[in-house]
């Protein structure tokens, strides 16, 4: 069976309070109180969570009923009927502001009273339905959106919602970053599905958050090779600096990593600086990408360096050499490129670091 409305009189005349309370016990709601003053009710309010409150509009006090049911209705989700004598323009203007869910004026009637009840009711269960869907639709909004964050940068969603369309860029100057593992495909032989699905997802977790720290786009990962642009979107020019910062922090992660796990990963990077176009592919799964040479010659130095290394180019090499103590190791000849100079990254000059690496030699 529905439990009857609990139902609050706020009613400075005794008279009127006991005869509406009647009434309404005979309409079969819940008379749960009854206040003289706007201090009291709204002190009743918070102590007894009413489902409706009838509210004179002048009640004994320095707080009127309108001010006591603005106060109310801004703190807590209670319905709120006015009930006055005075139904001049002034006092109803200044009642319409708090936006009730009702008036009843005095001397009421049965009918009025009953059906000003019913509807205030119904209006504001509509109204908390609706503003329960307002909040799942916000929440999925909300999951919608960090989903497409996690697909496309922030800027080109922006864009996406603006203008519906992405136009594909041109950038003069960027920096691409390729990492993979040295003997992958033999370590994944030798481990479990599960187990090398979560080694990967923790290592490219913690990659995340490095690249995230330097401002650079995650582009893709395939397998075991991770790519990250810097530059764009958002132009920068500290996009090889940071670039190279994070590659040598992700590197460093990884040798920390060596020492706890069981299993030894062995991780290869290389840089290349250059031109590319960068723009949106797809229509039901959206992909960031980039195209040109620069995304070939990046991906050439990762796999012409070695474990523990950062193997960038000549044109990377111009942008971080204030920045970086870096060695050369010979140049490579790559089809359609020529010769392409290497580099080594050794130390960050900004940590004072004076370390060195054993020279390796370049296989064609």
């Amino acid at each position: 069976m529905e439990k009857p409305c609990r139902i609050l009189i706020a009613e400075d005349e005794a008279v009127i309070a006991i005869d509406i309370a009647k009434t309404l016990e005979k309409l079969s709601y819940k008379v749960i109180g009854s206040c003289r003053n706007g201090r009291e009710v709204i002190q009743k309010a918070v102590d007894l969570k009413p489902d409706l409150i009838l509210m004179d509009v002048m009640l004994d006090g320095k707080i009127s009923g309108i001010d006591a049911a603005e106060e109310i209705m801004n703190t807590h989700d209670i319905p709120v009927i006015y009930l006055t004598a005075y139904a001049d323009t002034a006092t109803l203007e200044k009642a319409k502001l708090t936006e009730p869910f009702g008036y009843i004026l005095k001397p009421y009637d049965e009918r009025t009273l009953h059906t000003s009840i019913e509807m205030a009711l119904y209006k504001h269960d509509i109204n908390k339905k609706l503003k329960e869907r307002t909040q799942e639709l916000k929440a999925e909004k909300e999951k919608s959106d960090l989903l497409l964050q996690n697909i496309l940068p922030i800027q080109i969603i922006k864009e996406l919602k603006e203008k519906g369309v992405i136009k594909p860029r041109d950038y003069e100057c960027v920096s691409l970053l390729f990492t993979d593992f040295e003997g992958f495909t033999r370590l994944a032989s030798n481990m479990p599905p599960g187990e090398l699905v979560a080694e990967l997802n923790e290592i490219f977790m913690n990659f995340d958050k490095i690249i995230n720290k330097y401002g650079l786009e995650k582009l893709k990962t395939i397998g075991d090779s991770y790519m990250v642009g810097g530059g764009f979107p958002v132009e920068t020019k500290e996009h090889a600096v940071n670039i190279v910062r994070a590659a040598i922090e992700m590197q460093n992660m990884i040798i920390a990593r060596n020492n706890t796990s069981k299993h030894e990963w062995k991780m290869r990077a290389g840089v290349h600086s250059g031109n590319i176009v960068a723009g949106v592919v797809g229509k039901i799964k959206y992909s960031y990408d980039v195209w040109g040479n620069t995304v070939n010659l990046a991906s050439k130095m990762e796999r012409h360096s070695i474990p523990g290394k950062i193997n960038v180019t000549a044109a990377t090499f111009n942008l971080i050499k204030d920045e970086f103590d870096c060695e050369y190791r010979g140049a490579i000849d790559i089809p359609g490129n020529g010769k392409i100079d290497m580099y080594y990254v050794i130390a960050d000059k900004s940590l004072n670091v004076n370390r060195k690496i054993e020279s390796v030699p370049v296989s064609g």
